[in-house]
């Protein structure tokens, strides 16, 4: 026989997780670019804290049994800087990841254009694919020059929050 999982709407923890969820969607739909940074610094800042912990340990280790732990401290050192990095860099990383999603886009959009003028055989299959090409390499233009993919997850956030709210209320009933 098989178990049946059923969602529990009525739980006020789920509410409450909703409605965080639909302020973290508004913030990075009206602004992707300083919630990417916030996001960078507590990454960045987690880093240095590892680091820093890893450091204290090799300290440790090496005080109260004597045992020269470099990898320790070598993996310390290289979390600290990696932390500085994502910290100091978060709007160039925000840039590289949207160039990044953008550049893919073109070459689909590139590639399906190119085998769209390579086989012209059915004239409704050619024109919908030469379309489908065309707004692909549009869209990763517009992806690589914006924050869209960002508002985008924003919207998807908002749009999720809002019907794990609404489930809530009718489940609620």
């Amino acid at each position: 026989m098989k178990k049946i999982t059923v969602i529990n709407y009525t739980n006020e923890n789920s509410l409450f997780s909703s409605i965080l969820f639909l302020l973290f969607g508004i913030i990075l739909f009206t602004n992707p670019g300083d919630i990417l940074k916030f996001i960078s610094f507590i990454v960045g800042g987690g880093f240095i804290l590892i680091g820093i912990i890893n450091i204290f340990n090799y300290q440790k280790i090496l005080k109260n049994l004597n045992i020269d732990q470099k990898g320790k401290l070598i993996s310390g050192i290289l979390l600290i800087i990696i932390g500085l990095f994502i910290i100091l860099f978060s709007s160039l990383i925000e840039t590289t990841i949207r160039l990044i999603l953008g550049g893919w886009i073109i070459y689909s959009g590139i590639i399906r254009l190119i085998e769209c003028l390579n086989d012209k055989k059915n004239k409704i299959s050619f024109i919908a694919r030469l379309i489908i090409s065309i707004l692909l390499i549009v869209c990763g233009l517009y992806v690589a020059l914006t924050n869209l993919v960002y508002s985008m997850v924003g919207l998807f956030i908002i749009v999720y929050a809002i019907l794990d709210i609404i489930g809530y209320i009718f489940y609620k009933q």
